[in-house]
C-alpha cells in the first residue's frame, strides 16, 4: 500500500509526504452513492502539496490532503481524491499509520 501512496502521490506531482494512514473498510461506507455490494477495501490518506490535472478541467486539482481507495481483494486503485482539508474518516474504521 505504501507503494501505491507514493506512486499516485508523485502523479499528484508531490514527494514529501507526511502522515500517511490506512483504514480497512468496506466500500459502501467510503461513499455516498452506496454502490452495489460490498468490497473490501483499503483507504488509504495522506498530507502533502498535491497537483493534479484531469481530462475536461481547465485547472489542475490542487489540496494538501489525498484520499486513495483500493480494492482489498485485487489491490487496484478505484478512486482518488485531492482536496484542501483532511477527509472525515470518522466511522469506517481504525486508522493504521503506514
Amino acid at each position: 500500500m505504501s507503494a501505491i501512496a507514493r506512486s499516485l502521490a508523485g502523479a499528484g506531482e508531490e514527494q514529501d509526504l507526511q502522515n500517511i494512514h490506512y483504514i480497512a473498510s468496506a466500500r459502501q461506507a467510503t461513499t455516498p452513492s452506496r454502490p452495489a455490494g460490498d468490497a473490501s477495501v483499503h483507504l488509504i490518506q495522506m498530507e502533502g502539496n498535491f497537483q493534479r490535472h484531469v481530462r475536461h478541467a481547465e485547472a489542475p486539482l490542487r489540496g494538501t490532503y489525498m484520499m486513495i481507495l483500493i480494492d482489498a481483494e485485487t489491490g487496484q486503485v478505484t478512486d482518488w481524491s485531492i482536496s484542501p482539508q483532511p477527509f472525515d474518516l470518522r466511522g469506517l474504521g481504525r486508522a493504521v499509520r503506514l
